[in-house]
């Protein structure tokens, strides 16, 4: 609109020229019009000087007809002449009437109206402007926001996967070192019990080795007939464990 208001304030010559050839034309139609009222006059004086020849020459009645014949004729040949002459005449004092109508229109139109127009107008246009910059700039920021809350959940995604993947290694790692300690738990009660056997055993032996011991002395001084002292003792059983067999 306010393109269209400019293109009208620039081309006001020409509407002007339109305008003053318009309102010449409307003062060639008056110029035209005006003979018809001069005819009208014209047969109202020409039936009042009838009326006044008829009082004052009533006894040359055909003489009187005649002229007012004649005088009629003339009307009829002067309203001819000047129907003619109105449509080939120029009104200058309507035409310059008519031109100052419209600048007068023109002005007030200038000073009071398109100004308000021309201000709502342009109030709507900024508005409309300044309202798509805010659309723009929210539009903006949704998708700077978008972005912000992509890249968060971007990594928040990979922090979960750490988390899982650390998760999972330490499962693993406790699970290995719980069977390297239940294995570990295993070789010492194993160690444990063979050491036990081993004592056990030893235990064992010392024990038959006492028995035997016992034994062998009471046999031996029973064969020999005499008591062996300790050295001899253990002579004799060194000697009977040479000849058993062994088992290792």
């Amino acid at each position: 609109m306010l393109k269209i208001m400019s293109v009208i304030s620039m081309r006001f010559p020409m509407l002007l020229m339109f305008a003053v050839l318009a309102m010449s034309a409307g003062s060639y139609v008056s110029a035209a019009d005006e003979p018809e009222d001069a005819v009208e006059v014209e047969l109202t004086s020409a039936d009042g000087s009838d009326a006044d020849a008829a009082d004052h020459e009533g006894d040359d009645h055909a003489g009187d007809d005649h002229g007012e014949g004649d005088h009629q004729h003339d009307g009829d040949d002067g309203h001819g002449d000047e129907a003619e002459g109105g449509l080939l005449s120029f009104d200058f004092g309507s035409a310059m009437f008519n031109v100052l109508i419209f600048l007068f229109v023109f002005s007030v139109l200038s000073a009071f109206v398109w100004p308000n127009v021309l201000g709502g107008l342009r109030a709507r246009e900024d508005k409309i402007r300044s309202d798509l910059q805010a659309a723009e700039q929210a539009n903006s920021d949704a998708a700077k926001l978008l972005k912000e809350y992509q890249v968060k959940l971007d990594d928040a995604a990979q922090q979960v996967q750490s988390m899982l993947a650390e998760a999972r290694n330490d499962a693993q790692a406790t699970g290995q070192r719980i069977v390297d300690e239940a294995k570990q738990e295993a070789s010492r009660q194993q160690e444990r019990a063979v050491a036990e056997i081993q004592t056990a055993k030893k235990v064992a032996l010392s024990e038959i080795a006492g028995q035997t011991s016992d034994l062998a002395i009471k046999l031996a001084g029973s064969v020999v007939g005499r008591e062996l002292n300790e050295q001899e003792h253990s002579e004799l059983i060194r000697q009977s464990l040479d000849r058993l067999p062994s088992n290792n």
